[in-house]
């Protein structure tokens, strides 16, 4: 299984001289198993997924959403395959949320937020709604959900074959307790990333915002035996040496952790 991540960022994509080694787009992990390939989100990072599809012989795409707040929409109205009748493009989203994807993004691409609609698209589109307890089977992945805390609604994600990856973003924890059926869903995946927007200190001045801490993130990872940690959906004015402190510190908790950032490709 091959990582690939085109967006790390949270909240909205950055473009400063504090943002060059981690970068700056938003949520978009692409899960590769051979010729096979799922996507996570569609943030920012999806716009260069799509420059680079267009260069190769892949046609069809399928996009899982973890939730549909704009920083993992975004990337849509700017993703090249749309744009190609020769493509097909199946969006996917499980369980219940406060609207359905099909409904966000005909709500999120229409006057006055944004000069194009749906129909405006040439792919072939497709919306795939799935119970939240789903099991997809998407080639050689397998593609399964967890419920998580988050306004409007949000899901952790997981793809599995003879390796698995937890994709667990924008989620707020509850310093009163752990959350235990995310801590099961993540229980022995070979990798997973978490929402580590903010630190334990920033934590109580940003309740009910949806997002949680890196430490969070680490003291999950390590209870449920994940194999490797990634700190992920970053707090947008996070600088590069900011992340590079993180990184330190929560290396000195689980060794096997690190902060994620744009283009970087990982083999589990």
């Amino acid at each position: 299984m091959q990582l690939v991540f085109w967006g790390t960022r949270g909240s909205l994509p950055m473009n400063t001289p504090n943002h060059r080694l981690f970068g700056g787009n938003t949520s978009c992990i692409g899960v590769h198993e051979g010729d096979d390939m799922v996507v996570f989100d569609g943030g920012s990072g999806l716009i260069h997924l799509g420059s680079e599809m267009m260069q190769g012989d892949r046609t069809d795409i399928d996009i899982c959403f973890s939730h549909f707040h704009s920083d993992h929409i975004c990337g849509l109205p700017f993703f090249k395959p749309l744009f190609d009748s020769a493509f097909s493009v199946r969006l996917h989203s499980f369980g219940t949320n406060d609207a359905t994807l099909s409904e966000a993004m005909g709500s999120y691409l229409s006057s006055p937020i944004f000069p194009i609609g749906l129909d405006d698209f040439k792919a072939n589109i497709e919306f795939v709604e799935h119970d939240a307890d789903a099991r997809v089977t998407i080639g050689a992945l397998n593609v399964s959900a967890c419920a998580i805390p988050h306004p409007g609604g949000a899901h952790a994600l997981k793809a599995a074959s003879e390796k698995s990856f937890v994709y667990a973003t924008d989620t707020e924890h509850d310093p009163q307790g752990v959350n235990q059926s995310l801590i099961d869903f993540m229980r022995g995946a070979d990798m997973a990333v978490y929402d580590c927007t903010y630190d334990d200190g920033e934590f109580d001045t940003r309740r009910g915002w949806g997002h949680s801490t890196w430490q969070e993130g680490v003291r999950l990872a390590l209870a449920a035996q994940v194999g490797q940690f990634g700190i992920f959906h970053h707090e947008p004015e996070r600088s590069d040496d900011m992340l590079l402190a993180i990184e330190a510190q929560a290396q000195d908790m689980m060794p096997q952790s690190f902060v994620t950032r744009d283009y970087m490709r990982i083999e589990l």
